[in-house]
């Protein structure tokens, strides 16, 4: 299938309570997911688009949910096996993150694909978690017909090094460079 654009997201998942420097609070979800919404308004994303993340809690799952209600292809790249991935990425006491993940992949426009099924000989010199944003730029520009149909939204604090090599500041260079157009959203400025 083509498709008219594909749309990249990456970004911070919300804060464990223990977080002793904030980058993506709980209490600002409702403003994040304006803010995705609203840039894929001015994407204008629809039934023709792809949209690809991997499936986390925070910026992912918000940015999957829109897109599938606006009809686009969603491809979830999930890093690690799903007990793993539950446990470091998604479940967060309090909160309905873990519901809306299975909601999620039970909804039609919705794939799953797991690293281990994509890159079965993965490298252990790099993260799961920076394997995983690769393969999804990889995906992106392997099925756009052009690196102007390229965007990336990407829920982040701007520093320039995270908690790990292979984050959200490496992911805005790599669809830089891929000629890819980047979005910013900064959970703490809202």
């Amino acid at each position: 299938m083509s498709f008219n654009k594909v749309i990249l997201c990456s970004g911070h998942l919300t804060d464990k309570a223990d977080r002793q420097k904030p980058r993506f609070p709980e209490k600002k979800v409702s403003l994040v997911q304006e803010q995705i919404a609203h840039q894929l308004d001015k994407l204008e994303v629809g039934n023709n688009d792809l949209a690809i993340c991997g499936g986390a809690r925070g910026s992912d799952i918000l940015f999957a949910e829109l897109c599938a209600d606006k009809g686009a292809h969603v491809w979830l790249i999930i890093s690690l096996n799903e007990e793993e991935f539950l446990q470091q990425s998604v479940r967060q006491p309090g909160t309905n993150w873990e519901q809306r993940f299975y909601e999620l992949r039970k909804k039609p426009e919705v794939q799953t694909f797991w690293m281990s099924d994509l890159e079965p000989n993965q490298s252990k010199d790099i993260s799961p978690f920076a394997a995983a944003n690769i393969k999804m730029i990889q995906m992106g520009i392997a099925e756009t017909s052009s690196p102007g149909n390229l965007y990336a939204i990407l829920i982040w604090d701007q520093q320039p090094v995270g908690d790990g090599p292979g984050g959200t500041a490496d992911f805005a260079a790599r669809v830089k460079e891929a000629g890819g157009q980047v979005a910013i959203i900064n959970p703490l400025e809202l």
